[in-house]
């Protein structure tokens, strides 16, 4: 690692810290209802967050599981030459 990459990771971790230390002051200086508002908002955006993956996950696997049967029906047709028994 160059020193230069190792000083840009410092300073970020730096300013990272600093933003953290001024949410936390101005997090104090509230009253005690909005502190509890304020942590329930997060928590709601938290917990849409995980809904939002989990649903996409989800799509996800209904959307391969609906590709693999799509393709495999399609096999069986290519090798029956794509024509319905008449008997």
């Amino acid at each position: 690692m160059s020193a230069n990459t190792h000083d840009s990771k410092t300073n970020d971790t730096r300013s990272g810290n600093r933003a953290a230390d001024d949410v936390r002051q101005a997090f104090s200086g509230l009253p005690f209802e909005q502190k509890i508002s304020t942590l329930i908002r997060i928590e709601l955006d938290m917990l849409g967050d995980a809904v939002d993956t989990v649903v996409s996950a989800a799509s996800k696997a209904v959307d391969d599981i609906a590709t693999a049967c799509s393709e495999r029906s399609g096999t069986k047709t290519a090798s029956s030459g794509g024509q319905a028994s008449t008997t």
